[in-house]
């Protein structure tokens, strides 16, 4: 086998790109774990869609592996499209180890590609919807993905409610794994902050209309949201852009790279989730490691906001979540303390060596059990 462990998770293509836009927090993730990884010494492959203008590999243990894109011009037979670009990226990959990342019919092939290669399959976790299957509402769809589930050697979620609702709803999995999810040292964010940020894909379940709902009702305060518009969910953003034209203080912006994205966050006064399902957000993360806190209008990941003081929790009340943004945005010139506690969090739980180590055990241990 040309590669001990193959990632696949083909959006983050745009991470290995020198001019490529965000993509995504659990792209995010699988890049920093295939660097993670490589570092170590394990021969790694990341199957990707095909790359624009490609940086160059970090080192000489990552390989990246591009899979062929297919349009969506064929709605019926793409299906069958999609399933043979994603098998003949697993091939082209040949690792002995697979991690799928994200709840997909792409663990359904992946499961049957191993089984019949004989290959070990981790699947990744990403939301809470992994599990709870409520953005999976086609039912063929639904099928394949929880015939994949069936497959794995190994489930990997990023939080204890994860974890319970693995061994709630698919009690037949053998073995699953909480691993925090990894974060990046960053620059400490500027003070006092600028504006509110919502960063994300332009779906339903993010609820973006209610960031532009919080501008509306806080005419003092500026708001900032970065929009990546998704597939289907075209009318959504359309909408988003109509509602924001009459809200001064409001600005959508574009998808842009990651380092740009970052610049935003040290200049926010906290990040914002309006998402009714998630898991451990990226941007979260991201926030907390330049001391930027939390604002969340119902999801609170294992209550990590509240417990550690690390931002504001709404737990779904408008009121409370209006509130909160009322007291961040006054206390904006006055935010160390809250800084201090975001960072010493990152620290203690999601650095990039102690997270790594837990993955490279995880892959060892299940690759000697082939």
């Amino acid at each position: 086998m040309r590669h001990d462990v193959a990632i696949y998770s083909p959006f983050a293509a745009a991470q290995y790109s020198r001019s490529g836009k965000f993509g995504g927090g659990a792209e995010r993730q699988t890049y920093l774990l295939a660097h993670a990884l490589s570092r170590d010494g394990i021969r790694v492959a990341h199957i990707v869609l095909p790359v624009d203008d490609p940086l160059p590999p970090p080192n000489s243990n990552l390989t990246l592996v591009e899979r062929g894109r297919y349009n969506g011009a064929i709605p019926l037979a793409g299906k069958f499209l999609e399933a043979r670009l994603i098998w003949r990226g697993l091939d082209s990959a040949d690792a002995a180890v697979y991690i799928v990342r994200t709840g997909s019919p792409a663990l359904g092939v992946a499961g049957a590609f191993c089984r019949l290669r004989r290959r070990r399959l981790i699947f990744a976790s990403s939301t809470d919807a992994d599990f709870t299957l409520t953005t999976l509402t086609e039912r063929i769809r639904s099928v394949v993905y929880r015939g994949g589930l069936r497959c794995v050697d190994a489930v990997v979620v990023q939080t204890g409610e994860q974890l319970r609702l693995v061994q709630e709803r698919f009690p037949r999995i053998g073995r699953a794994t909480h691993i925090p999810s990894f974060a990046e040292p960053m620059e400490r964010a500027e003070r006092p902050g600028k504006a509110f940020l919502w960063i994300g894909r332009i779906v339903d379940y993010k609820a973006p209309l209610e960031f532009v709902k919080l501008a509306r009702a806080m005419p003092e305060a500026t708001f900032r949201l970065v929009a990546t518009p998704f597939g289907a969910h075209r009318a959504l953003y359309d909408e988003l852009v109509r509602q924001a034209a009459d809200v001064p203080n409001l600005e959508i912006l574009n998808s842009r790279p990651h380092r740009e994205l970052m610049r935003l966050v040290a200049e926010a006064v906290a990040v914002v989730s309006t998402s009714h399902s998630e898991g451990m957000p990226n941007i979260f993360l991201e926030g907390w490691a330049s001391g930027v806190p939390a604002l969340t209008l119902d999801f609170d990941p294992d209550g990590t906001i509240a417990t550690r003081g690390i931002g504001a929790a709404a737990e779904g009340s408008w009121a409370a979540f209006v509130d909160a943004a009322r007291r961040l945005w006054s206390s904006r010139h006055d935010t160390q303390e809250v800084a201090d506690a975001c960072r010493a969090y990152i620290k203690e739980v999601h650095g990039l060596a102690a997270v790594g180590r837990r993955w490279s055990g995880l892959i060892s241990e299940i690759a000697a059990a082939r």
